[in-house]
């Protein structure tokens, strides 16, 4: 058999099963998958970058912002490592807003982390001033500006962890407080379990 008979023998068979799948209710499937037939799954796994909520994407910008337990746990890594050592409990806080609270023992100290997000950011602020500590306020490597209460003695619902510290990034509504017995200690805790993540990894990381 020659190539030219080869080839119309194999496009006769292909469209004789063609007609035979359609009459058994089936649709025409041609031996190619058109290139834009892919699967949404496959789409996101070629994407550029993943957004923190795991989903993909082709641009960071396209990616919302952090929301949610999720988003908490993404914007501050350090509380995988309190979640894990301590017990977590969620407050109550308004729709958009969210609060929760993780006691733990740390180097032989019970300290608290006061995990916070405020749809207006300046009401954190307001809250940490209201300690009478004037923040330290620093340029970040991502360019933002930190702001930090240093240690202060205060009553607090935490009996003898009485020193709080706490810090914050200017414009966003994340914010994270230490609590311990001992001003330093208080600060050591801050420095372990409440980085912010940097801005420029906000909202995702490349693949």
């Amino acid at each position: 058999m020659t190539p030219v008979l080869f080839a119309i023998t194999v496009l006769l068979a292909l469209a004789v099963a063609g007609i035979i799948h359609v009459a058994h209710g089936g649709e025409v499937a041609g031996p190619f998958v058109a290139a834009d037939q892919v699967s949404s799954t496959t789409k996101r796994v070629n994407t550029p970058y993943v957004c923190w909520d795991g989903n993909g994407s082709g641009s960071l910008t396209r990616c919302p912002d952090p929301r949610g337990e999720d988003g908490m746990r993404w914007v501050f890594p350090g509380y995988a490592d309190v979640a894990r050592s301590g017990e977590c409990t969620r407050g109550a806080t308004g729709p958009r807003d969210l609060f929760v609270e993780c006691s733990l023992s740390w180097r032989g100290s019970p300290i608290h982390l006061h995990y916070a997000y405020r749809s207006d950011w300046q009401d954190g602020r307001q809250k940490f001033d209201a300690t009478g500590s004037t923040p330290m306020i620093e340029q970040r490597p991502d360019g933002a500006m930190s702001l930090s209460w240093r240690p202060r003695r205060l009553a607090t619902p935490h009996g003898e962890a009485s020193w709080i510290t706490a810090e914050m990034v200017e414009g966003h509504g994340w914010s994270v407080a230490a609590y311990a017995g001992d001003g330093e200690v208080a600060r050591q805790a801050l420095e372990e379990f409440g980085e912010i993540r940097d801005l420029r990894e906000w909202r995702g990381l490349p693949r």
